[in-house]
């Protein structure tokens, strides 16, 4: 006889985010990793339209640390990726009906959009403006084609 593991879903994510503290160090270190921002925007989106609770909350605690890491303010990307995902990725889908392009229009959202984002609220709160560099063209690439791997 074999018995399952109970909350085996539960120790996995928990896994997950223990291995992507460890990551989004290692991308602060070396710049040619990717901070995976577009990853975490596909996944929140993707729990978010299944109504997936906990997966939901697992991917906010991993923007929360992204968002730590890399020193931008509280809940930004929880905010962001919200109103995108309730206003703006709806309408696209209704339109768009290919996964690449779904994947592009992800990975531009997420690094470019982001960015606007962090410029108007940081202009409007007299912040100082967000670095951008080459290493954000490199990002784009990558995380390219992971999400569309994963769509």
């Amino acid at each position: 006889m074999q018995r399952s593991i109970p909350y085996q879903n539960i120790i996995s994510k928990l896994l997950l985010i223990a291995l992507f503290i460890g990551y989004i160090s290692l991308s602060s270190i070396y710049l040619l990793l990717p901070p995976l921002l577009a990853v975490l925007f596909f996944a929140y989106h993707d729990a978010l339209s299944k109504h997936d609770l906990f997966g939901l909350s697992i991917v906010s605690v991993m923007m929360l640390v992204f968002e730590a890491e890399k020193g931008f303010w509280f809940g930004s990307t929880i905010i962001f990726f919200t109103l995108l995902s309730r206003y703006v990725i709806p309408k696209l889908e209704q339109v768009i009906q290919c996964r690449i392009c779904m994947a592009a229009i992800f990975v531009l959202l997420a690094y470019p959009g982001y960015w606007i984002y962090v410029w108007i609220v940081d202009q409007v709160l007299l912040f100082q403006l967000p670095v951008l560099d080459w290493h954000i063209a490199l990002y784009m690439i990558v995380e390219f084609l992971v999400i569309a791997a994963l769509v």
